[in-house]
């Protein structure tokens, strides 16, 4: 007996790149700003989504001079999107902290299930350190009416997650994940 799993359905996605650009480019290391890194991976994760039969649309598709955030939440629900994936870099002031975590907004299932999906393939596929997965009431998750997570997929402040944010092997790693991590949200 053959079913059709909704896998094999179209789902309208918005990849958020976080940051801006030059007005505001997010973590900064070593000359390398969270806000480049991220529209690339994006760009990467848009390609593979794709191919998988989903509608994509990037909330940026270069630098922009916007710093603000609820239009990026607006877009997604004008659109009618399923789901809601901001890319972000991690950073803190010390340089040991490295590794992958997922935020959801508090008490959102379909959120938390997307959450832990995205963070199981991106631990599980690039050997990242697992933080979890954690409540946020960032805006891009408060204002989204489709399930969203905030990814934070490595630290910028790390120079052993640095050099490999900065890899294009790497990043197409990552965007592999996170594309894994949407299929599986939809199978499981």
């Amino acid at each position: 007996m053959t079913t059709t799993s909704s896998v094999c359905t179209s789902h309208k996605i918005v990849l958020d790149p976080g940051h801006s650009g030059p007005i505001e480019p997010g973590a900064c290391a070593a000359g390398v700003s969270e806000a480049a890194l991220v529209l690339e991976i994006a760009r990467r994760t848009e390609r593979l989504l794709q191919q998988a039969g989903h509608e994509v649309r990037l909330t940026r598709d270069g630098d922009i001079d916007n710093n603000d955030l609820s239009w990026r939440a607006q877009l997604a629900n004008r659109w009618g999107a399923d789901l809601f994936l901001s890319i972000h870099t991690n950073s803190f002031s010390g340089p040991a902290a490295h590794g992958t975590e997922v935020w959801h907004y508090p008490g959102s299932a379909d959120g938390i299930h997307l959450a832990g999906v995205v963070q199981e393939a991106i631990t599980r596929d690039l050997h990242t350190a697992d933080r979890g997965i954690k409540p946020g009431r960032f805006t891009v998750l408060a204002a989204t009416d489709c399930p969203a997570v905030l990814v934070e997929t490595a630290f910028l402040s790390n120079a052993v997650d640095r050099v490999l944010l900065t890899t294009p092997q790497f990043q197409e790693l990552i965007a592999a994940a996170i594309a894994a991590g949407v299929h599986n949200y939809y199978i499981t």
